[in-house]
């Protein structure tokens, strides 16, 4: 005999409380379709479906999302569930889906994700960066990177390494880069969210003084962040400035390094 509505709701409930799919990985028809509407997308098919679904709970446990307390609504055609996530960030609200049920299985799950609240997972870590950034805690800064962290600057001049791999590599040149400077203020700060809450995108300026005279450097960042830890950022500024910076410190040294 086919689950019921209500024995097919449980079983969802069930699993996305605990942010795990499985209870309910063979609910899904064969051709069952997911979808994200306010994403664009459109998953088709069950094993392509409990595949997104799955992948989509291993992001949230590497947020440090744990739990989710979960309600069901019966409609005409099925369910509407409504999650609201418990992590690092607080208890906010994460997504609301609509799901058909026929014949025991599953055929649509609508997902509606809450894409604004879910930028708050990797923006504590921006701010901690920034802070630690403007008051010169080097230390501080490199602890917020993973071990294993990769740093791409793609705007570096010719000879200039454009990636950089490993925290403790970072930490030598944060040390190595604040005995020659010292940084003082950010402003026009600006964080986007994007699509996946692991990644933001991050807009800011860094007024410093090096030799005794003040600057300004403006970044871009493209950074993604994972059990608390930056492990990857695209990196963008004026690296030639930057350079004309340090000649004018040493003169005799042509290439800026």
């Amino acid at each position: 005999m086919p689950r019921t509505v209500p024995e097919v709701a449980a079983l969802v409930a069930k699993g996305l409380s605990t942010l795990d799919t499985t209870p309910f990985a063979d609910l899904f028809a064969a051709d069952a379709v997911y979808e994200l509407p306010f994403l664009g997308e459109r998953i088709e098919g069950r094993d392509a479906v409990v595949t997104a679904l799955a992948a989509g709970g291993v992001r949230a446990r590497a947020f440090g999302l744990t739990k989710a307390q979960v309600t069901t609504t019966l409609t005409e055609s099925g369910f509407a569930v409504e999650l609201v996530v418990s992590g690092p960030a607080g208890e906010f609200p994460s997504s609301v889906g609509v799901v058909t049920v026929a014949d025991g299985e599953i055929t649509s799950y609508r997902d509606y994700p809450n894409l604004a609240a879910a930028a708050r997972l990797a923006r504590p870590v921006f701010d901690r960066f920034l802070a630690a950034s403007v008051e010169n805690r080097w230390d501080d800064l490199a602890d917020l990177y993973a071990e294993d962290v990769t740093i791409e600057m793609p705007f570096t001049l010719p000879g200039v390494p454009r990636l950089t791999k490993g925290r403790e590599e970072l930490r030598r040149r944060f040390h190595a880069a604040g005995q020659v400077r010292r940084l003082v203020k950010a402003e026009n700060v600006v964080v986007h969210a994007t699509a996946d809450p692991a990644v933001l995108v991050a807009e800011f300026d860094l007024h410093g003084e090096v030799g005794g005279a003040a600057f300004v450097s403006t970044y871009v960042m493209v950074m993604t962040v994972q059990n608390g830890r930056i492990t990857h950022s695209r990196d963008y500024t004026d690296t030639a400035a930057a350079a004309e910076r340090l000649k004018a410190l040493s003169p005799a040294d042509s290439t800026g390094e």
